[in-house]
């Protein structure tokens, strides 16, 4: 989000609803007020009722002490809890919920049904369980709760599914606000439904309060009961112990951030419009604002004396920077990781003296130490996986959770991370560093290049880009040691992206600047040549939210603000394309992992939701390569679900839509121009969504794979006004988002990309759609005797093809598609119905796809 946002004039936006409340002042030894497990360093998100984020632990190095990592099958977009032993519990996008020792080794794990984006809440010893709980909440809708340790019965005590239909702007009742525990022992909890649960112990519902958008923040708890709120609603609010509400106040943007409560009745809390509030807790009425220069999606953490005075704030933004503020509101100094920062400060004593140190993480894939007091680094530890794939996938997104011995943290590469306190001042490490100053030099205005995982690089990529991939770039300006919020401008009079780029050798290309200005993303309209260096120019003129920084002339020659070359060598191919379609079977692999860190809001509103998606792409057709080595390839996908570990057919999942595109030797270029992609909150329709990237044998697509997207911001159901007016939009109206993706070769032993045992199409015919009336493709489907072919175990499609051409014949096929079965639930018939003047080529190959194998086509 960008300085541009008006602020919230306190006296006209808070809303208040009967008495004020919260302002007693909070105990300095909040952890212990509530029955959280007795000895637990971290028993929740952001250690105790409070949100402080602060642990009384001292960072002491322990000699032979070393770092290590557990890997989970997905991304882990929350945070850890500690039990005393040190065994860390915690959720991840591969819906399972883990508690991994203090060895890195796994203890156990409980399957759900669902994404796991809940932070925990470790309970005290119950005596009747013989254990002390964990409760947590999941995608699947329910809330879980627990025994920890080795159980000889049930590991499930109880679990609880929301009960509120999902309010505006959302569609699911996914539990992805986090758990926190109360005096009484019981649970608050927020869903993206968009209400507020309280739980009784036992795992009834207490109460609930609807609000009108998701719920993902943890609670705070006053002295007195009280609950505070975030919610995407845009506003921020309080519920005494009853769940009455006692005030509501509204902000510009979404509310991830979790408040936190100071022993002087203030609440803090950050918003999506790049402002961090305080807040008198008894009313709702903000002390004072502090602007950022992107949104914020971490949560604070309060350092306090020995008396529970606040002293400093410590919040993190977007933009990438973490900021310490008095309590006054003034900044006191500001340290810059070079990357987005989504992951909360938490605090923890300095090994010796007064001294404290803020420990954070960055999209960057480092975990930072700073010195509390100067904002100076005291170390970091580069957490990138050495994966080449995953390595892409290292944002830091969690916030850390001080153990005993060390700092545990996740990321989007599905690890969970232990560093023990000071290891990088004790170790010879090349993860290490210990430079105190900031990622980016004092004065720097340039445009650096960013991988599609959205790493900005401080110089050329060293690793080859795919001849079919997107350039993305980025604009850095610092002035002074600070990082100043700095948008391009496309020049006139066309004003669009490609003004700002120039390449050599020459290609063709598209070019779209972010919403913010502080990305441009070059799309080449076709494969670069292989092992061929390039010079990419990126120049012009940009804004700082005042009058735009011109041209300038030295020496007679005109010098833009901006204007610097990335260069780069693609990439060789290693063979021809791997993929082929057989009579019996074809080539198919999965496309998992979807990644979309560029604009930065994204991954902070859906990186889990696209981290679930499963999808199988299994090959229809393959052109034979023209003079130029070029050829067609037309693919259909399917979603999957998760049956005994292994991904098969879903025939209720959302998505089955066609891939076509072009390959050179193995590199590929897929898209599809009229993708419509579910979020929670409805369908968004892509204007363009394109999967490149350079295929190995084992179809596993090399480092660098691109995904790159577009979108008509006028297109967006329920949210699209909003994209204008928080800069995700561009002058074009349109949100480009660039990102990454994962394929793996499909399971040898699956079905779904083989011929079906005794399925057949006995008869095909097409009805062609007018201006005003609708047509249709029917197939009929027979089985030979003893054959079977359930509807409810499979996805038979029609996919179109011009058949001169080879090109799909563009529509929303998922929505027009209608299988029938028989009295026996076999498949009969499947109808493509083609809406009102869809326009059609004069000869069509129609093809009848049973999950992703091309068991029939013909000319129509």
């Amino acid at each position: 989000m960008k300085t541009r946002l008006i602020a919230v004039l306190s006296a006209l936006v808070v809303v208040l609803i009967g008495p004020g409340s919260g302002a007693v002042p909070q105990s300095s030894d909040a952890v212990r007020e509530v029955p959280v497990q007795a000895g637990s360093p971290w028993p929740s998100m952001r250690h105790d009722r409070r949100n402080t984020g602060r642990s009384s632990i001292r960072a002491r190095y322990e000699d032979g002490d070393a770092p290590w990592a557990f890997q989970t099958g997905k991304g882990i977009f929350s945070v850890p809890v500690i039990d005393a032993d040190g065994t860390a519990y915690f959720g991840s996008a591969d819906r399972n919920f883990y508690a991994v020792d203090s060895q890195g080794h796994e203890a156990w794990r409980f399957q759900t049904g669902e994404v796991i984006d809940s932070a925990a809440v470790l309970g005290a010893y119950d005596e009747e369980l013989g254990t002390s709980p964990v409760t947590f909440g999941s995608g699947d809708s329910h809330v879980y709760h627990l025994r920890t340790g080795e159980v000889t019965g049930d590991r499930e005590v109880w679990k609880f599914k929301a009960t509120a239909p999902p309010g505006a702007g959302q569609q699911v009742t996914w539990w992805e606000g986090n758990v926190v525990m109360g005096f009484d022992g019981e649970f608050y909890a927020g869903n993206t439904g968009g209400s507020m649960y309280a739980l009784n112990p036992d795992g009834t519902l207490r109460w609930s309060y609807p609000t009108d958008n998701a719920i993902w923040t943890a609670a705070a708890i006053g002295n007195d009961g009280t609950t505070y709120w975030g919610s995407l609603d845009m506003s921020v609010y309080a519920l005494d112990k009853d769940g009455k509400l006692v005030w509501r106040l509204p902000t510009l943007g979404f509310v991830a951030s979790s408040i936190v409560l100071g022993n002087d009745g203030t609440a803090y809390v950050g918003s999506f419009d790049s402002k961090f509030y305080a807040l008198d807790a008894a009313t709702g009425v903000p002390k004072w604002t502090f602007q950022t220069s992107d949104h914020i999606y971490s949560s604070a953490a309060l350092l306090e004396d020995d008396a529970g005075n606040t002293t400093a704030i410590y919040i993190a933004s977007a933009d990438g920077s973490v900021y310490a503020l008095s309590p006054s509101g003034a900044l006191l100094w500001r340290y810059d990781t070079g990357d987005v920062v989504r992951s909360s400060p938490s605090i923890g004593r300095a090994p010796d003296g007064d001294g404290n140190i803020v420990y954070i993480g960055s999209s960057n894939g480092k975990l930072y130490a700073l010195d509390a007091q100067t904002g100076r680094r005291r170390w970091s530890y580069d957490a990138t996986p050495d994966d080449p794939i995953l390595r892409d996938r290292n944002d830091m997104n969690g916030a850390p959770a001080l153990g005993a011995t060390g700092i545990y943290a996740t990321g989007e590469h599905g690890y969970l991370v232990y560093v023990p306190y000071d290891y990088c001042l004790h170790a010879t490490d090349a993860r290490c560093s210990t430079d105190p100053g900031d990622e980016f030099g004092n004065d720097v205005v340039r445009t650096y290049f960013v991988t599609p995982g959205g790493s900005t690089l401080p110089g050329d990529p060293t690793d080859s880009p795919a001849p079919a991939t997107v350039i993305n770039a980025r604009l850095v300006v610092r002035e002074g040691g600070e990082t100043v919020d700095a948008s391009m401008l496309a020049a006139p009079p066309a004003l669009s992206g490609e003004s700002l780029v120039s390449t050599f050798p020459a290609f063709d290309f598209t070019a779209q600047i972010s919403g913010d200005g502080h990305f441009v993303h070059i799309a080449p309209n076709g494969f670069l040549a292989p092992d061929t260096e390039y010079s990419v120019r990126i120049g012009g003129n940009y804004t700082t939210g005042g009058l735009p920084v011109g041209n300038y002339v030295v020496g007679g020659t005109t010098v833009s603000p901006f204007n610097d070359v990335i260069r780069f060598r693609t990439a060789a191919s290693a063979g021809s394309l791997p993929l082929s379609v057989g009579t019996n079977s074809v080539s198919a692999f999965d496309i998992r992992r979807l990644a979309v860190p560029m604009p930065p809001l994204i991954p902070s509103v859906n990186q889990i939701g696209f981290d679930s998606y499963d999808w199988i792409a299994g090959v229809l057709d393959i052109g034979p390569p023209n003079a130029a080595g070029e050829g067609n390839l037309l693919m259909w996908v399917v979603g999957t679900k998760h049956v005994g570990g292994q991904a098969v057919v879903d025939p209720n999942a959302y998505f089955s839509f066609p891939l076509a595109g072009r390959y050179k030797d193995d590199f590929v270029i897929l898209n599809q121009r009229n993708l419509t992609l579910p979020f929670s909150f409805g369908d968004v329709p892509m204007r363009r969504f394109e999967l490149r990237g350079q295929l190995g044998q084992d179809l596993r697509v090399r480092s660098g794979a691109s995904l790159y997207a577009e979108v008509t911001c006028a297109d967006v159901p329920f949210y699209g006004p909003l994209l204008y007016v928080t800069g995700l939009c561009n002058t074009e109206g349109t949100l480009p988002a660039s990102g990454t993706f994962i394929t793996d070769a499909y399971n040898p032993n699956g079905a779904a990309n083989k011929r079906p045992e005794g399925l057949s199409v006995s008869r095909m015919t097409i009805q062609r759609p007018t201006l005003v009336q609708e047509g249709v493709v029917s197939a009929k489907l027979v089985l030979a005797p003893g054959a079977s072919y359930p509807a409810n175990s499979h996805v038979v499609s029609v996919v179109l093809a011009d058949a001169a051409t080879g090109e799909m014949v563009s529509m929303a096929y998922k929505e027009n598609l209608r299988v029938i079965a028989g009295d026996d639930g076999n498949v009969s018939e499947v109808r493509l119905t083609l809406p009102a003047g869809t326009t059609l080529p004069s000869w069509v190959k129609a093809y009848v796809v049973t999950d992703v194998f091309p068991l029939y086509s013909r000319l129509l």
